[in-house]
């Protein structure tokens, strides 16, 4: 797998950082693949763990009493026992799919489908953490939203360039070098060639950071509005689906800079695949299997649920 690989790339970037406010993080594929990519081991042992985790991590966020950390034990016990059920079985089948591609080597038919089979994930992962959230944020209380709110100016602080400030150069390299260093978790080190590959393919995505930025402020500011007029879990999990499962309002530019952004992987894939010595693709494969193994030991009664792309029709079958 090189880098992330989502269909529309962007898109899920920005919400998988906002999912339900970073709370039930390890719920959500992107963080699951994330543990997975220190290790197998460490991967079980986080999902083994992933409800001390998600509660410690909320707490922190949020500066949660331990009444309200109660309130929501059954909602996150509810999810995880769902996730358990009905996600690890398909990201076993999207693990096992991306072996199999890069075995017989990543073309555009198998990318397509594996990128619509992930953000198909997402998605299902999306509605789960949005629920499970919901009931959390509307026991809120007025002093935590106002806690809320200062964390979100603070990361708007923190992102926002200021005019005539921007270096593109600089935030080219930084973004080819992270893309070097997530596929160097999969494959080891990239040589020279690959890395210019990286650099040429990266280097003309579409620039999103100001709209990104100003999306995201603005769907910050509605979700504190709806926190502070005491909206009800139900209100709020469908303001969160809106925003970050149906991206009902995401503006079209937007929307348009992700299917490019997810072209460029895809070609991402197929071109820097290609190039891969013997011992990249031997890495990189066995971690693909040991990952697809470790999704099925998690489950208690393991099961795989197929990546199916019919030859005419590359929308994914999970």
């Amino acid at each position: 797998m090189v880098g992330d690989v989502p269909l529309n790339l962007q898109r899920q970037r920005l919400h998988m950082k906002d999912l339900c406010l970073r709370v039930p993080r390890l719920i959500l594929l992107g963080i699951l693949v994330g543990a997975a990519l220190a290790g197998c081991s460490q991967l079980q042992i986080a999902y083994g763990t992933s409800e001390f985790l998600i509660k410690r991590y909320a707490d922190d966020y949020l500066k949660l009493d331990s009444e309200q950390l109660a309130r929501w034990e059954p909602s996150l016990k509810a999810a995880l026992k769902t996730h358990r059920a009905e996600e690890l079985p398909g990201l076993a089948g999207l693990f096992d799919a991306l072996h199999t591609a890069s075995v017989n080597g990543f073309d555009q038919t198998n990318t397509r489908c594996l990128t619509a089979a992930f953000r198909t994930l997402y998605l299902r992962h999306a509605r789960l953490a949005t629920a499970a959230t919901a009931p959390l944020l509307a026991g809120l209380t007025p002093a935590q939203v106002q806690a809320l709110e200062q964390r979100f100016a603070a990361d708007y602080a923190d992102d926002r360039i200021a005019p005539g400030t921007r270096d593109v150069g600089r935030e080219l390299r930084k973004r080819t070098n992270r893309y070097v260093e997530s596929i160097e978790e999969w494959t080891g080190p990239l040589n020279a060639a690959q890395r210019t590959l990286v650099a040429d393919v990266t280097g003309r995505m579409p620039d999103t950071a100001e709209a990104l930025l100003d999306y995201r402020t603005r769907k910050r500011e509605q979700l504190i509005a709806l926190l502070r007029a005491d909206a009800t879990a139900t209100r709020i999990a469908q303001f969160l689906s809106d925003w970050l499962v149906d991206y009902q309002d995401l503006p079209p530019t937007l929307a348009a800079a992700g299917d490019a952004i997810g072209e460029r992987i895809g070609e991402l894939l197929i071109r820097l695949g290609a190039t891969l010595d013997q011992a990249q693709r031997e890495r990189l494969n066995s971690r693909l299997l040991s990952l697809r193994d470790d999704f099925m030991k998690l489950q208690q009664a393991p099961r795989l649920v197929p990546v199916s792309c019919p030859a005419d029709d590359s929308r994914p079958r999970v």
